[in-house]
Parts: structure tokens; sequence; C-alpha cells
């Protein structure tokens, strides 16, 4: 059937302020080649008022659209009934604070890892342990039992790495680190509340 067509919500789309959209952008479309073409270059204005950074357009905005351009066709949707748009000021202008930003938050998540570590070593007497661990070992007693300490020091750095499957910016393996998944489902629920609380700015 030449006059039946599928669409399905992209879910998420990132676009520039008061810029036109076309149908292609929104959502996928499964349909005869020459349709296809003719539904994908329908223009969907976007107007966004005040400083809202987000709004929700509903499919049905998006059928709309379609049957004004062609009463005739059969429309089955696929997928999620919403679609958020995370709305971007256009901007050429460098960010010149952008290394003074990253150096500071750098710094300051280097203190707080090396403040964390620091207290969790002095809650458990990390000290007192590393020795009583070296005289069962060796049978003799040192104040700084460094043959067990480098090792230790050097084994936290590589934990955190496996843990975080990073080496730098090379990645360990393909598996997410729990540090994704846990941004992944953040963005996720971050997502569904926008779609279910913001009803001033949804389109439809």
């Amino acid at each position: 059937m030449e006059n039946q067509i599928y669409i399905q919500s992209k879910g998420k789309v990132e676009a520039y302020k008061n810029k036109t959209l076309f149908i292609k952008d929104l959502v996928d479309i499964y349909a005869d080649s020459k349709v296809k073409e003719e539904i994908e270059s329908i223009e969907y204005p976007l107007q966004s008022k005040g400083l809202k950074k987000t709004m929700v357009i509903s499919v049905l905005a998006i059928i709309q659209l379609i049957k004004e351009k062609d009463s005739e066709i059969i429309i089955m949707v696929l997928g999620q009934p919403d679609i958020l748009i995370n709305l971007q000021e256009e901007s050429n202008k460098k960010d010149k604070f952008k290394i003074l930003r990253l150096a500071f938050v750098t710094l300051l998540l280097f203190v707080g890892s090396m403040t964390a570590i620091i207290n969790f070593h002095a809650d458990v007497d990390m000290k007192a342990a590393h020795k009583t661990m070296y005289h069962i070992i060796t049978g003799e007693e040192k104040d700084r039992p460094l043959l067990l300490q480098i090792p230790y020091s050097i084994g936290i750095g590589v934990g955190m790495s496996v843990f975080f499957n990073h080496i730098f910016k090379k990645r360990i393996n393909t598996e997410p680190s729990p540090l994704e998944v846990e941004m992944f489902l953040y963005q996720q629920n971050m997502d569904v509340y926008l779609k279910g609380t913001d009803n001033s700015s949804r389109k439809g």
C-alpha cells in the first residue's frame, strides 16, 4: 500500500532555537521512496519562547503536518509518543575559559579523591594493618613496610582504571563502566520526567 507509512519517534533531538526542523529530523520514516522523500522534506517550524532549554513535541503534531500534505495517507505510529527537543543557542564564540574551568574541576576532583582516600586509611588504620601483614609475611617489624605500601598504592590506581573501564582515553573493553551506566540511567530518567511534566512547552 503506497499510501501507508510507518513513523517512529527519535525520542530526543538536539536543535538550535528559532530554526526550522524537518520531519526527518524528528521521526524515522518507512514508506515508498517517493512518498518518504516528500514527507521528510516537510518543515516543522520550531519557535521557542523565553529561556527554555527543552520542549516536547507530540507525534500528533507530526501526523497533523503529514495529513495537511496528504489527507489520504495512512500513518502507523511506532515507539514513543513524544519527542524531547534540547534547544541550543547558536554561537560561533569560542569559550575562553574552557581550559580554566577544566583545570579547576580536575583540581577539585583530585583534592576530593585524595581527601577521601586519606580519611579512609586513617579510619581503618591502614598503616598498622600493613605493618602487621609485613610482620606476618617476613617475620620482621618495620615502621614503613614499603614492600607492601608501594604495590598497594599502585593497585589503587589500577583498580580504579579497571573499575571505570578507562586508561586515559582508551577503553579496556567494550562494556560500559558503572559510572556510564549511572549517567545513562540518570539521563533516561530526566528525559522521562521532562516529557511527563513539561506540558507548557508541549506542541501537538
